[in-house]
């Protein structure tokens, strides 16, 4: 008899627990690091900080985005039948904007104009000895052609997961007023797990160690 009654309250409690189990389970709450990150939820913003899933019978997972300025983006799939009830999703800083400034001049052509008494020679060597501040050799210089180039510099962003490569044009523009040169800082960014130069990609950004390098090359051949 004691057997019996055991086993009825047994199946008694599971019954009462099983639904409350079971609606805990549908509402999962999202927690963001820092508190200020925006959450996206199958592409659509849904808040700030912390955000409440409310599974239906008919989803098993959401997709999750997370991003917040200065950290690496996030996006992840939250599934219904995942065990937690609260979710932390921490976002790394991103090295590569801390190492970076945003410009208007990546990958596009400025034009110098040389002022006067800077005739061909002396502009072209003192061009040289910028380029060579920041760089440890030149790749092409050929003074006739008026053309100077650098080899690529790569840098790597572990946080970020990225690299960056940097490279510097100089180029003698003929037909024009006076003597001018074009410089292009070139800037771009790839995954780090990708292979040789595929993946690399255009960056509105230029890392903080060539940040000044136009600036120096205008205020030493530049008319203003």
């Amino acid at each position: 008899m004691k057997k019996i009654l055991f086993a009825l309250l047994f199946v008694v409690s599971i019954a009462v627990l099983l639904p409350v189990t079971a609606n805990a389970a549908k509402i999962k709450k999202v927690v963001t690091n820092p508190e200020t990150a925006k959450i996206y939820v199958d592409g659509n913003y849904v808040g700030d900080g912390v955000y409440s899933l409310k599974f239906s019978s008919r989803d098993d997972f959401f997709n999750i985005k997370v991003e917040s300025p200065g950290y690496v983006t996030k996006q992840l799939k939250i599934y219904k039948h995942d065990t937690r009830n609260v979710i932390s999703v921490d976002l790394r800083e991103d090295d590569s904007l801390e190492g970076s400034v945003a410009s208007n001049l990546a990958n596009k052509y400025f034009t110098i104009n040389v002022r006067e008494g800077v005739d061909e020679d002396l502009a072209w060597k003192l061009l040289t000895q910028v380029l060579l501040n920041y760089f440890n050799e030149l790749k092409t210089s050929d003074k006739s052609s008026g053309y100077m180039n650098t080899p690529w510099v790569v840098q790597t962003f572990p946080m970020a997961e990225v690299k960056v490569r940097t490279m510097v044009q100089v180029k003698q523009i003929t037909g024009g007023d006076g003597l001018q040169y074009q410089v292009r800082i070139s800037s771009e960014m790839s995954p780090m797990d990708s292979f040789g130069t595929q993946g690399f990609k255009p960056w509105a950004r230029v890392l903080k160690q060539f940040e000044s390098l136009i600036n120096e090359m205008q205020s030493r051949i530049g008319d203003n």
